[in-house]
């Protein structure tokens, strides 16, 4: 397939959020390492993850599907938003300490905050920081370089409409991991070994939930548009 084969559009409605969102529950729970080691069922991760991060974006319009021309399939998604915004709703909600149902949601959140508070080294200002959260394509079209052409349309709209100056990502595959180091020139500024991360749960009780996990570290990635 060639790359006009394939549109890049911002997510502009709430049946498409939707349909992404349940795009990015299947694939996570089915691919990505470390939701498929945590075994969580992609009706789980709709709800407790995927849904409600896009419903809380999607106005934004910051975040991107990929559609096959031809039948008009999505077959990708992207959800991506103000990290000011994130962190200002976290800090006026005193939400920051918040328990998630999935530990990774926490243990991306600290990391989001540790970017904040340490790594960036600057104030943080709206329509600075892009944060892609979560990108998914359909597994039979992967490796057709979809999804570096997604985290490009997505870096442009930002960039040029909006003003962006810098994107922040964190990623728990290689191959993601090697779109934004070697293909957007980012640079890993935080890894977070999630073998040795402690989940502090309710009643003060602290487990280690990815102890046994092979799937490698998690990076902050800055990457300056």
């Amino acid at each position: 397939m060639t790359k006009n084969e394939y549109t890049y559009e911002i997510i502009d409605n709430e049946t498409d959020a939707r349909y992404c969102a349940q795009l990015i529950a299947e694939e996570f729970s089915a691919h990505n390492p470390i939701t498929y080691f945590e075994q969580i069922t992609p009706t789980y991760f709709f709800h407790e993850s995927s849904w409600p991060l896009m419903k809380d974006m999607f106005p934004e319009h910051l975040s991107f599907l990929v559609r096959y021309r031809s039948t008009g399939e999505i077959i990708g998604a992207l959800i991506a938003g103000d990290l000011y915004l994130q962190h200002e709703k976290q800090q006026l909600n005193d939400i920051s300490n918040m328990l998630h149902s999935i530990p990774i949601d926490n243990l991306l959140e600290e990391m989001d905050n540790l970017f904040v508070s340490r790594d960036f080294r600057q104030e943080l200002k709206s329509n600075m920081v892009l944060h892609i959260q979560m990108l998914a394509i359909r597994i039979q079209h992967s490796g057709e370089g979809i999804g570096n052409q997604m985290i490009k349309a997505v870096c442009d709209n930002a960039r040029n409409k909006k003003g962006f100056q810098y994107v922040l990502a964190q990623v728990t595959n290689d191959a993601t991991r090697h779109i934004f180091l070697n293909k957007m020139g980012g640079k890993e500024v935080t890894i977070i070994d999630p073998t040795t991360w402690i989940w502090k749960k309710k009643d003060d009780e602290f487990i280690c939930p990815y102890k046994d996990y092979k799937g490698g570290l998690i990076p902050n990635i800055l990457i300056k548009l």
